[in-house]
């Protein structure tokens, strides 16, 4: 019984990320994509989806941070473009 449940520790190990990921709201995500393209944004103020410039595989969003606000295009597996769009 133990060699059976050893054997799922391989796909917990792959599956971990996504579940923590997944739990993750647009906010953080959002702001983490603006941090790593070298942007300040620590406490984000607010942020909703771009339905205008969205396409279905590629998610856009606006988000406010305490600097500026800035226009974020997800772009499949090539991660995120971070446009500023105005300061506060």
């Amino acid at each position: 019984m133990k060699i059976r449940s050893l054997a799922w520790l391989p796909l917990l190990a792959l599956l971990g990320p996504a579940v923590a990921a997944a739990q993750e709201n647009p906010k953080t995500v959002v702001a983490a994509a603006v941090r790593q393209a070298g942007y300040l944004c620590n406490q984000p103020k607010s942020v909703k989806a771009d339905p205008k410039r969205s396409t279905p595989d590629k998610r856009a969003w606006i988000i406010r941070c305490e600097k500026g606000s800035y226009r974020v295009k997800f772009l499949s597996d090539t991660g995120a473009a971070v446009e500023p769009i105005g300061k506060r």
